[in-house]
């Protein structure tokens, strides 16, 4: 009979088997915990101090890869020139990374498992759709923010103040809901606040899941409001789109047996049913990732190139120069975003000196991997790419500076045009990632940003509030914009009528 003693070594016995079993990487561990110390307390650690403990390593470690304790466990801590060596590597998986970081099988999380779908419904949807209709939907985007900034900002021409965030990411939430979902749900406030409220819950809660000890991890989805909080928003789109799906679908099957042509929508909801290669997906669940995915990093990047703005009464006067020129000769068409360069240029800039992370590329490795100059990574590990280069002087020049024309000069260089763009990639600028696993949504972000700058800077001035502060959050090696950060706009007579442009 097996005693409770004798259970108990057999336990220590199995897990130390395990442990010596265990492959790990030849890449030294930076900020290792102290011999009686817990890992746990280093990932806490890394979430008040993260940037410094990230500056001081790469400088000892001076461009060799190095593994660091994050908030999100043990990463080897890749050069920039792995960036280009990892690109396209099938056996590390950012997809797969993403369904762990944030818990997929897990009930409420299991939207952003479709990251990791075996049909790819989301990168097909991002890839293939939302690219391939880049010019039909510039339409109904300027339309929304004809709606949506006086709907927010209202028209008065005195000086009013908000808080930042809230107004623009209830913008872009309603941009990105009238591409995604139609009128039909586009100003539907159930979904609007399900959208911008669904990614903070879910951040809290994978943080709090990925830090408590293993054994409390199955209760916690039943006790933390957090967790309990993200099922409950997930039920709650469930229920908003399945009528919506069910409708749809109805009529199809009555076009199709009375011999009519099926009807065909432009939207999210439609593309999700072209792209998921016959595997099975919730539609509502699909539409959380992609607000997962989409609003709340296009509301950051629209927020901090205002705010680098705000003071910036000569930069704003030029960017608002090239907006009426161009709109004034092309409209709303297909060439006209592309031809805003100065505006291209300001974005990526921003981008450059207020990146979302100063680590990109995550990735797990589904296999053992060596890479070049025989770094080892053992099946399971997570990598990122370290994106310094983004501040070295050597490549961009006076660094700390926030210089609209910088992008706008590298078109002028050789080889300079395509690396220039905001939707380029490069081992010097990684902030939509690289390679394969490059964002695929980021040519529909690039427009939608545009869109709502252009009635942005054209309808308002802009300027801090008095007494605000500026300065980005940091968590980790993360950068976010101050969530109480105030600015002060009034509304201004337009250079030109944004609602009479001629569209494609």
């Amino acid at each position: 009979m097996l005693t409770p003693t004798t259970g108990s070594i057999l336990i220590i016995a199995t897990i130390g088997l395990i442990l010596l079993n265990r492959k790990s990487s030849n890449v030294p561990l930076a900020n290792p915990p102290s011999t009686f110390g817990l890992r746990i307390l280093k990932q806490f650690d890394f979430f008040q101090n993260g940037m410094q403990i990230y500056n001081s390593s790469r400088k000892k470690f001076a461009g060799k890869p190095f593994r660091l304790l994050t908030g999100l466990g043990d990463v080897i801590i890749l050069p920039p020139r792995f960036a280009h060596t990892i690109r396209n590597n099938e056996n590390l998986s950012f997809s797969k990374a993403a369904f762990n970081d944030f818990h997929g099988t897990v009930p409420g999380f299991d939207p952003i498992g479709i990251i990791d779908h075996d049909g790819q419904v989301l990168q097909g949807l991002a890839r293939k759709q939302l690219t391939k209709h880049l010019n039909t939907v510039t339409e109904p985007l300027s339309a929304e923010a004809t709606y949506a900034t006086r709907f927010v900002f209202g028209d008065s021409s005195e000086w009013k103040d908000a808080v930042l965030q809230e107004s623009i990411l209830t913008l872009v939430a309603r941009l990105s809901s009238r591409i995604f979902l139609g009128e039909e749900l586009c100003r539907n406030e159930d979904w609007l606040d399900i959208t911008k409220n669904y990614t903070v819950n879910a951040f809290k809660a994978a943080v709090m899941m990925t830090v408590v000890p293993s054994f409390l991890k199955p209760l916690l989805p039943y006790v933390s409001k957090d967790c309990k909080e993200v099922r409950a928003q997930r039920d709650r789109a469930r229920e908003i789109i399945k009528p919506v799906i069910e409708k749809r679908r109805a009529l199809k099957e009555k076009a199709r047996l009375a011999g009519q042509p099926i009807p065909v929508l432009n939207d999210a909801l439609e593309w999700g049913e072209q792209e998921h290669n016959g595997v099975s997906y919730n539609p509502a669940d699909l539409q959380l990732v992609l607000s997962f995915a989409a609003i709340h990093t296009t509301t950051d990047l629209t927020m901090s190139t205002l705010l680098l703005l705000a003071n910036k009464p000569d930069e704003v006067r030029e960017l608002r120069e090239e907006m009426v020129r161009v709109l004034k000769a092309e409209g709303w068409r297909k060439s006209a975003l592309f031809n805003m360069k100065l505006l291209d240029s300001a974005l990526k800039e921003t981008q450059r000196l207020k990146p979302n992370d100063m680590l990109g590329m995550r990735r797990v490795a589904l296999k053992d991997v060596t890479l070049d100059e025989n770094i080892f990574v053992p099946k399971g590990q997570y990598t990122m790419v370290d994106s310094w280069p983004m501040m070295d002087p050597s490549i961009y020049p006076d660094p700390e500076k926030y210089d609209i024309h910088r992008f706008l000069r590298m078109r002028e260089t050789p080889g300079g045009s395509n690396k220039a763009q905001l939707v380029s990639t490069s081992p010097d600028h990684i902030a939509f990632g690289h390679g394969m696993h490059a964002c695929p949504g980021r040519f529909f972000a690039a427009n939608e940003i545009k869109i709502a700058l252009c009635h942005l800077l054209l309808k308002y001035d802009w300027e801090l509030a008095p007494g605000s502060n500026a300065d980005p959050v940091v968590s980790g090696t993360a950068y976010y914009v101050n969530p109480e950060t105030r600015v002060r706009f009034r509304r201004r007579k337009e250079e030109i009528d944004l609602e009479s442009l001629e569209f494609n």
